[in-house]
């Protein structure tokens, strides 16, 4: 039997466009292969959707601005905290990371004791710049990337690093560091979010939503993860 046209492009399966930003383990730009944990985890829930996504790595501002405008449909992973929070659609939290401060001189457990220290270096624009100018901090140094933050660290220029604990470990791992990485206790849990367009169809979102669910309940999510970030070892 051939197909008519119309019949051949109701069997295709809908493209949603995908924006990213470089931020390991959560979203990888340049490595087809091991492309984050978030990004891993839209593609399988697309697959059991019966969709599709094409994905295209950009900076932040400009990927939360192709989302916010419905010029592109999902991003894989966002935190809350910033000044778009009520205009994005946050499909399902998927993850849950933590934010520590990270040295290679001891471990720095409090804010007080971040606060005695001469310099802590974040990321321009990120969650852990955001919470220490809140705070008042006026010891802190800013940088273009976690890569960045991790050789001003490790070269002495700074005291400590404050970021997620997965992405610490993965950057500093990434670079083949020497000196181990001493991070301390948790300063703020931090959800990660799958989020969209406000004009996602909400059938879209159940969808996708429903998906996450099920890969939550057999174990995916957890197998993804361990892809890029080890299990943690007991004590």
């Amino acid at each position: 039997m051939v197909l008519a046209p119309a019949q051949l492009l109701a069997q295709q399966p809908t493209v949603d466009q995908v924006v990213a930003s470089h931020y390991p383990p959560l979203m990888i730009e340049g490595d087809e292969a091991r492309p984050g944990y978030s990004v891993d985890v839209l593609r399988e829930a697309a697959r059991r959707a019966g969709r599709q996504i094409d994905l295209q790595f950009l900076p932040f501002q400009r990927a939360v601005h192709e989302v916010l405008t419905g010029k592109a449909t999902l991003m894989p992973a966002l935190f809350k905290g910033k000044t778009h929070d009520d205009q994005i659609l946050w499909v399902t939290e998927f993850h849950r990371t933590s934010l520590n401060f990270a040295s290679i001189s001891g471990r720095i457990d409090t804010l007080d004791d971040a606060r005695a220290l001469p310099s802590i270096v974040v990321e321009r624009g990120t969650t852990s710049e955001n919470i220490l100018a809140q705070l008042g901090f006026g010891n802190v140094h800013s940088t273009r990337s976690p890569e960045a933050s991790a050789n001003m660290l490790a070269t002495g220029r700074a005291d400590a690093w404050l970021l997620t604990d997965d992405m610490m470990r993965m950057t500093w791992g990434m670079l083949d560091m020497e000196t181990p990485l001493s991070i301390g206790d948790t300063i703020r849990d931090i959800p990660v979010f799958i989020v969209a367009s406000p004009t996602l169809p909400d059938d879209t979102r159940r969808a996708y939503l429903t998906a996450i669910d099920a890969m939550r309940a057999d174990g995916t999510l957890e197998r993804l993860l361990r892809r890029y970030v080890p299990a943690p070892q007991p004590p």
